[in-house]
């Protein structure tokens, strides 16, 4: 699935962004340009703090809750770069609303995605193909660039789901049953047969800390 090669030993971090007030609201955020809370702030300046001199290099969705994250993150070694490829997908006019008011906007259309979010898609949305095509499409341009080093892409619950599944070979079923929490951790590392997963939604330094709600992270 990954365009070019990716050197052995190369290793990827894909960093989930901070808290925002609409995840702790439980409302959609999709391509909304949502803030930080002082939350989510501070959930990346622990992260910064965890991850010490790694990584080399940070990718970002260029969406601001993921953009700040990333450079709380960042230090005087390493460069920030946007990539509007990793924003999170794109959930048309469910954005905004809290699942409460979808539920009762757009039943058919809700219910339909929730049971099957790889052929349905939100009103004016995207659907889990068209997310994970856009987000290997960049990861596969990006990664080679860096070989051997430790690349970190800052980004959004949805892309970290689609990329462990297509980087895992396992079908985008799976997808719904990946928990991925605010300014989490999930490590790949490519070794000749292939990148391994090596660490998934690590949140030991958020152990005392609001790790943020699950339905609002689109």
């Amino acid at each position: 699935m990954l365009r070019g090669d990716i050197a052995e030993g190369t290793r990827l971090l894909l960093i989930r962004h901070g808290e925002t007030e609409w995840n702790r609201d439980q409302r959609v955020q999709g391509h909304q340009d949502v803030p930080l809370s002082e939350t989510g702030r501070e959930q990346a300046r622990r992260l910064r703090d965890w991850l010490h001199a790694e990584p080399d290099v940070i990718y970002t969705s260029d969406l601001q809750r993921a953009w700040t994250t990333a450079e709380i993150l960042a230090h005087n070694a390493v460069g920030v770069i946007p990539e509007v490829r990793l924003r999170e997908v794109g959930m048309g006019r469910f954005e905004g609303l809290s699942i409460r008011e979808i539920r009762l906007k757009f039943p058919v259309a809700w219910t339909a995605w929730r049971q099957d979010a790889i052929r349905h898609r939100p009103p004016g949305g995207e659907t889990l193909e068209d997310l994970q095509a856009r987000v290997f499409a960049a990861v596969g341009d990006r990664l080679p660039c860096h070989p051997g080093q430790t690349v970190a892409l800052v980004t959004h619950a949805g892309v970290v789901r689609v990329l462990v599944c297509g980087l895992l070979r396992v079908g985008l079923e799976v997808y719904p049953h990946l928990r991925v929490d605010n300014a989490s951790i999930t490590r790949f590392e490519f070794r000749a047969q292939g990148p391994s997963l090596v660490a998934f939604n690590e949140v030991g330094h958020l152990r005392d800390s609001a790790a943020g709600a699950e339905e609002g992270d689109r």
